[in-house]
């Protein structure tokens, strides 16, 4: 079967690695409040909400107002939502609980009410045990804990994959080497996930209080890829071959920050698999192609999905959006055991090429492959021969069925 595959790629020559997928839209609720009473939360006006001081040309207002349309977060008795307030270490800790796990049980009396709301973020590996003192929970908390808890929350409760080239993105912070070296991976991952930015002179200010309005666009880029910031940088002049395709080395810093959008996965009994087609530049595609191959017996045809329709695959195909989030239910599978195996092949094509050697589009092909016996991801070079690429990335975080 492996031989078949690399042989159908090496023809379809489709070579350039790279796939534009961030994670789909999760409906996640934020419920942002304050117990200790810098914040007012209602479930009814907050919706209905505006803020004077969150105008239509703040820079976190698409943030702010997504979360206040959701019914999840609201401003202050006096109408405003004061964004550039701090928020304690406690108040966000909670927002990130109650929005990626569960809403904890309410606090004996007397204790402090955040109190079943750390044992929660220490029990999922958001916090480490003792890591914040509780004599220290209503202390504002400052961006770099902030993203070191976002950064756990990418790995540990969205299983998203760790970037493994995250020198491109830590060069460009020119306080990078002022940060204390237990921050700086988190940091380093929050930056090429696309979850956090830094100031206009190039520094993060990590031990600057973080604001209610950075606590509000980190959160929402965390739960929803489409708020993700893209720093891939392209140069024309740089980054294009003569022959027209893309230059490996800048497809693969596209492939370390988008490959981990893709997951496999059940919900309420059903299989599913989602991921984001990220836009590239003009005079490139976005390609690709996702086929289910079933066991002999299943009684299942073959599925396959595909941004770009090619020979590769039946003509009932499954199109797949050219850019934006996807998810499809692969319906029919009563369990990953009648699997015979996933192949998905990805690459960013250049339509426009002239390059002759083999016709093709782009220098490699990436390709996963799923099956009972065989787990890998493996790069599939312009004539067929395979390197593995294990290193990258733990394919258990891709397919988690």
């Amino acid at each position: 079967m492996k031989k078949i595959i690399m042989k159908i790629i090496g023809k379809l020559c489709m070579a350039l690695t790279i796939t534009c997928l961030l994670l789909s839209l999760v409906n996640a609720a934020l419920v942002a409040y304050a117990d200790s009473g810098r914040e007012v939360y209602d479930p009814v006006s907050a919706a209905m909400q505006s803020f004077p001081d969150v105008v239509g040309d703040h820079w976190a207002a698409p943030f702010i107002m997504r979360l206040v349309n959701e019914n999840a977060i609201n401003g202050y008795p006096d109408g405003s939502f004061g964004p550039t307030r701090s928020i304690t270490r406690a108040e966000f800790v909670k927002i990130t609980v109650n929005s990626l796990l569960e809403v904890p049980p309410s606090p004996l009396p007397g204790q402090h009410w955040a109190v079943n709301i750390i044992e929660i973020a220490q029990d999922n590996n958001l916090l480490e045990a003792g890591e914040f003192a509780p004599d220290t929970w209503d202390q504002p908390i400052n961006r770099q804990e902030m993203a070191k808890i976002m950064a756990r929350a990418s790995q540990y409760i969205r299983k998203e994959a760790l970037d493994t080239n995250t020198e491109s993105y830590s060069s460009k912070i020119v306080d990078f080497n002022t940060i204390s070296d237990g921050y700086k991976p988190y940091i380093a991952q929050a930056y090429a996930k696309g979850l956090v930015t830094g100031y206009t002179d190039g520094s993060f200010g990590g031990e600057r209080p973080a604001t209610r309005a950075e606590a509000s666009a980190m959160l929402v880029r965390l739960l929803d890829p489409a708020y993700r910031l893209c720093e891939i940088t392209f140069d024309p002049a740089v980054d294009v071959a003569a022959d027209g395709r893309m230059k490996l080395a800048k497809a693969e810093q596209y492939l370390m920050k988008n490959l981990h959008s893709l997951k496999f996965y059940t919900e309420n009994g059903k299989f599913y698999f989602e991921g984001y087609v990220a836009e590239v530049p003009p005079d490139f595609d976005n390609w690709i192609a996702i086929s289910f191959q079933f066991k002999q017996g299943s009684g299942l045809p073959v599925a396959d999905y595909d941004t770009i329709p090619s020979i590769l695959f039946h003509e009932d195909v499954v199109i797949l959006p050219r850019v934006g989030p996807f998810k499809e239910e692969v319906a029919g599978i009563s369990g990953p055991e009648i699997i015979d195996n996933i192949m998905v092949t990805m690459a960013i094509e250049a339509p426009n090429h002239t390059n002759t050697t083999y016709n093709q589009k782009s220098y490699e092909v990436l390709w996963l492959f799923y099956s009972n016996n065989d787990n890998r991801i493996a790069c599939i070079d312009k004539i067929g021969i395979e390197e593995q690429i294990n290193k990258f990335y733990d394919l258990s975080q891709i397919f988690q069925w």
